[in-house]
């Protein structure tokens, strides 16, 4: 081999080794920036993963509803305890006769005859009145009291039963309430609080529930010789008198539209008589605050359409309207 070519030989050489070495540093930065595009990707990810951690809904939005439900089911029948009367009454329990109403129906200590009945948008049944006819079980007035508002109202009521599901259930019907605590009949302040609105009719007489309840929820002055308004101390007087066969019927609002909710807390708020006839019907919280209808309401509404059982407990119904029907006439 000749010098020139050895030279030759030892160029080439040298030029294989640089670019070796020059490949072999790519290699070595390749991995550095594909390493580095791994390790960005995981932090932006941990990044945002505490978001939707920070923004899930606090329990604490769910909690109250508990402590609300109880306050709803607060209902007013456990306050029904009678308050003692200044005389013993004497059990008397009227007797049954026959007795129909204008439409062929048997009038018996289970009759039920709707007079009003709405529905809302949903077609919920949410206006609902009732004649109901009860079993007086003595011959005298009974009172309690119960609180609302703040203000002490003596409920005035007589005891009697309704037949549900072929059970005689005793209740309260109430007639009327004053301002007070254990005031007597002949205390009550003179005003629409001492009346009730009744009517003794004889069993030759037709009985129409809905003639009934269109004439005697007319303008006072259109109904009053027809529905005159007894007072309270004349009615407890003239129970006395009435014979054993006789029959109870009482008209109320059961269901009243959601709208007209807040009226009726006013009216109770200032008429003490609407106050105890509407209490069986409506529930209030501990602040005295109207949260819904009785689950008495909504059970007798089931009890009527759909044929449910009453669950048993004390109840109380009211009336706003009561004829009674003597069957010796």
């Amino acid at each position: 081999m000749t010098r020139a070519t050895s030279r030759l030989m030892g160029i080439l050489i040298g030029m294989i080794l640089l670019f070796s070495i020059t490949a072999c540093r790519e290699e070595e930065t390749t991995p550095t920036l594909v390493l580095e595009s791994i390790k960005t990707t995981p932090s932006a990810t941990t990044t945002l993963t505490p978001e939707p951690t920070a923004t899930t809904t606090p329990a604490s939005t769910i909690t109250p509803r508990p402590s609300q439900t109880r306050t709803n089911t607060v209902t007013p029948f456990p306050s029904l305890s009678p308050t003692p009367t200044p005389t013993e009454i004497v059990s008397d329990p009227a007797v049954l006769f026959p007795f129909q109403d204008v439409n062929g129906r048997t009038v018996d200590w289970s009759y039920i005859h709707v007079t009003q009945l709405g529905r809302d948008e949903e077609d919920q049944i949410n206006d609902l009145w009732a004649f109901i006819a009860f079993q007086l079980l003595d011959r005298g007035i009974h009172q309690r009291n119960f609180t609302f508002l703040g203000e002490t109202i003596t409920v005035y009521y007589l005891n009697v039963a309704h037949e549900f599901d072929g059970t005689l259930l005793p209740m309260q019907l109430v007639l009327g309430g004053t301002a007070g605590s254990a005031v007597a009949i002949e205390d009550i302040p003179a005003g629409g609080t001492a009346y009730l609105q009744a009517q003794v009719r004889g069993a030759s007489e037709e009985f129409d529930p809905y003639i009934i309840h269109r004439d005697a929820n007319r303008p006072y002055e259109l109904r009053e010789a027809a529905y005159p308004r007894l007072l309270l101390s004349e009615f407890q007087s003239l129970l006395p008198t009435l014979p054993d066969d006789i029959i109870l019927l009482a008209e109320h609002p059961i269901l009243i539209p959601r709208n007209n909710w807040q009226q009726i807390k006013l009216d109770m708020s200032r008429v003490s008589y609407l106050a105890a006839r509407y209490q069986p019907f409506f529930e209030f919280n501990a602040y005295d605050r109207l949260v819904g209808q009785s689950d008495f309401a909504y059970a007798l509404r089931d009890h009527i359409f759909k044929q449910q059982p009453i669950p048993v407990d004390f109840y109380a119904f009211s009336s706003q309207t009561l004829i009674i029907i003597r069957g010796d006439q």
